[in-house]
């Protein structure tokens, strides 16, 4: 499995949980590979697409309903999106929020078990899909002890949901808090700087720590090189502009940080298992 960025999840003051809603039509084919500690729940109210979670690409029609569990790594849910005006509403809640009160009230144990299936990935489908997708747009225009009874209500809502699809995802193994930090920052620099020469000199330089230190830490941490790391985040900006652009291969691969196309090939077929060109034609099949 590639190797995932850690999205932190903002705390809201006086709030137990995270609703954000997006509505833009440039908003698409943002490609945010990544994991966080949260359930969350991804309402796209309209349109086709593909979905990426776990080590599976799904598709998904006339908008999608989802709960993940937490660290399943998946990508944004605009990405792969293929109709004209994306639209999506997203709540975030840490796994007691829900799950360690079903101990105390009874009532909430239909809630445990579906928050327990959901630990790898659980997609909504039939009628339910919109009635329980507008009791979370709802939540979007909610605060503090109002949005939190929304939150209860939706998930009991999809407690009941008979039509559903497992999505069978892998949750990432995320490392210790102590070097949570230092990875984060790490795949920010790369993110950042993806498309050109970046060192580890340069990013150890950055860490505060020896070019040696950063090296041993960092395939420690991850299971991974640098190199790897740098290596398969450019594969997956290059995978991007391949699915949702014209822009020539020769280009891509400039622009994602190869200097040399037969090199690029040869990297990008390694990790995706189709050339870039192919990979562009199966696509367009799909």
């Amino acid at each position: 499995m590639k190797r995932p960025n850690l999205e932190k999840i903002p705390p809201v003051a006086g709030s137990s949980f995270y609703v954000t809603s997006h509505k833009a039509p440039l908003l698409c084919h943002t490609d945010f590979w990544h994991f966080h500690p949260e359930f969350e729940i991804v309402y796209v109210p309209h349109g086709d697409g593909k979905r990426f979670v776990g080590d599976r690409m799904t598709r998904f029609s006339g908008g999608d309903l989802v709960l993940l569990g937490p660290n399943i790594p998946h990508n944004a849910f605009n990405f792969g999106f293929e109709s004209p005006e994306y639209e999506e509403i997203v709540v975030q809640f840490k796994s007691a929020t829900a799950g360690e009160i079903a101990g105390i009230f009874p009532e909430f144990q239909s809630i445990a078990a579906l928050l327990d299936r959901a630990r790898a990935g659980v997609a909504f489908h039939g009628e339910a899909k919109h009635r329980v997708g507008g009791m979370i747009r709802e939540m979007a225009g909610l605060n503090g002890f109002h949005r939190l009874l929304k939150l209860f209500e939706v998930l009991w809502e999809l407690s009941a949901v008979a039509t559903t699809e497992d999505l069978d995802a892998v949750g990432f193994l995320s490392m210790s808090p102590v070097h949570t930090g230092r990875i984060a920052k790490v795949y920010q620099l790369i993110q950042a700087d993806f498309h050109r020469e970046l060192s580890t000199r340069e990013v150890a330089r950055k860490l505060a720590m020896t070019e040696s230190s950063f090296c041993r830490f960092f395939r420690g941490a991850t299971g991974n090189t640098f190199k790897t790391a740098l290596t398969e985040v450019r594969i997956r900006k290059a995978s991007a502009l391949l699915l949702h652009s014209d822009v020539p291969v020769s280009r891509v691969a400039v622009q994602t940080g190869f200097n040399n196309i037969s090199l690029f090939n040869r990297t990008f077929k390694k990790i995706m298992g189709q050339t870039p060109g192919q990979y562009r034609r199966a696509a367009l099949l799909n």
